[in-house]
């Protein structure tokens, strides 16, 4: 007798959904049982070996006819029923697409409303107050959901874009061509200085198209000259000169 009253009194576990259809007006998924006519909210009883969640999807499957996305837990729904303490955990879902299947046998209709009207619908009191409690929660978390979806979706800003660099850029970026005007980008023309082997010293000459190669050969010559007839200070003393007398922002020397 003890075991039996017992049993009786073990709590009867069940899940079920916030459903939500639609992202700019959402609604709320009411059904109507056909054996009592009453509007609730779609739930049902746990099956063996089921997990709360598992539930919640297959029973707002067979009771709504869509498939969902299962999105953060609501809250918990506790009352009494037929001499046994019932728990209910509810999720916010979302319907995906159109229904995919009939309503089941203890389903007489289903309707899609405002979540006023929703909870205007609604049978027993205990829903109406726990839909007031937690339908505004739900449309602010689906308004955030519908939010991230847009801006995942949204295309690459252009101006972001960078363009690549042309293949001529690259090479002189990279060093393997000198600085040339590249095409549509201007005709202003880069001259390095290229190190030439002069008389058995390291000279920088610049290198322009009107130096002649007879005029580098005469100069190495006489400085071959200076250098076993008249020793290092001649060397020394041209190549102070034509340092001076290369670069532009000094006066030549006398």
């Amino acid at each position: 007798m003890k075991d039996r009253k017992n049993k009786t009194r073990t709590p009867i576990l069940a899940a079920g959904g916030i459903v939500l259809r639609g992202n700019r007006e959402p609604q709320f998924a009411v059904v109507q049982l056909r054996k009592l006519g009453t509007w609730v909210l779609p739930k049902g009883k746990l099956a063996a070996n089921e997990d709360a969640i598992a539930a919640a999807r297959r029973e707002v499957l067979e009771e709504t006819g869509h498939r969902v996305t299962i999105h953060e837990f609501l809250g918990t729904l506790a009352y009494e029923a037929s001499r046994r303490p019932k728990v209910v955990q509810f999720w916010r879902m979302q319907a995906i697409g159109e229904p995919v299947c009939d309503l089941m046998r203890d389903v007489k209709a289903i309707q899609w409303l405002a979540l006023e009207d929703a909870i205007d619908q609604l049978t027993h009191l205990r829903e109406r107050v726990f839909l007031e409690q937690v339908g505004p929660i739900a449309l602010k978390s689906a308004e955030r959901s519908a939010r991230r979806a847009v801006f995942r979706e949204r295309p690459a800003d252009k101006t972001l874009i960078r363009r690549a660099p042309s293949s001529a850029r690259t090479a002189i970026i990279d060093g393997s061509k000198p600085f040339a005007p590249v095409a549509g980008e201007g005709s202003v023309e880069r001259v390095e200085p290229i190190e030439q082997d002069v008389g058995g010293w390291a000279g920088f000459v610049p290198a322009a198209e009107d130096t002649a190669p007879a005029q580098t050969s005469v100069r190495a010559g006489k400085a071959r000259e200076m250098e076993t007839t008249g020793g290092w200070s001649v060397i020394e003393k041209t190549l102070t000169w034509f340092r001076h007398a290369t670069a532009p922002h000094r006066p030549p020397l006398n």
